[in-house]
């Protein structure tokens, strides 16, 4: 019975720590591969008040991660007239999370009273979410978006922006690689 506890700790840490993961979502009919200029735009912050976030940092610290990721998948970065308009947005906010154990909640009960009564437990965490969106300048309309969230009150260590930015272009199209469709011509 351990060893099957166990073994649940830790498909439950494993499925926590790679938790976050991106919903891609990409306008129907466009080929993003297209257009070949990009430039990043100053995105909106939400955060809940207790922690407030300084946008202008924000801006200074994300815009070196888009600009990087991008140019890895063959985009060129411009700083003005550019094809693509890349912007973000960024929320955090306290959460609580509470769930009823049932009865006893796995504890004996000590006398009769306690055999009726349910147990329940919460935490209290911060949860962190960042769209990423990829916008037609001249169409104004978004052609690629991602959108991750995660707990990061846990996080230790490692720059945990740097890490979202990452895992949201993980399914951005790479412009260096040759679409699956093309037949080599030899």
């Amino acid at each position: 019975m351990k060893k099957v506890f166990l073994a649940g700790v830790g498909l439950a840490l494993v499925v926590c720590s790679s938790a976050q993961n991106f919903e891609v979502a990409v306008e129907k009919g466009v080929d993003v591969k297209r257009y070949n200029t990009f430039t990043v735009v100053k995105g909106a912050v939400v955060s809940g008040g207790d922690q407030p976030i300084d946008a202008n940092q924000l801006y200074k610290d994300i815009t070196p991660m888009i600009v990087r990721e991008m140019e890895q998948r063959g985009y060129v970065y411009v700083d003005s007239a550019a094809e693509l308009d890349a912007t973000y947005v960024v929320e955090t906010l306290m959460r609580t999370d509470v769930q009823n154990l049932g009865p006893l909640g796995q504890a004996p009960a000590t006398n009769p009273a306690q055999v009726d009564q349910s147990q329940t437990w919460s935490r209290e965490f911060r949860q962190g979410t960042l769209i990423i969106n990829i916008v037609d300048a001249a169409r104004k309309t978004t052609v690629w978006s991602a959108e991750g969230t995660m707990d990061i009150s846990r996080t230790r260590g490692g720059n945990l922006l740097d890490y979202a930015v990452k895992n949201a272009f993980r399914k951005f199209p790479d412009k260096k690689k040759a679409d699956k469709t093309k037949k080599k011509k030899g």
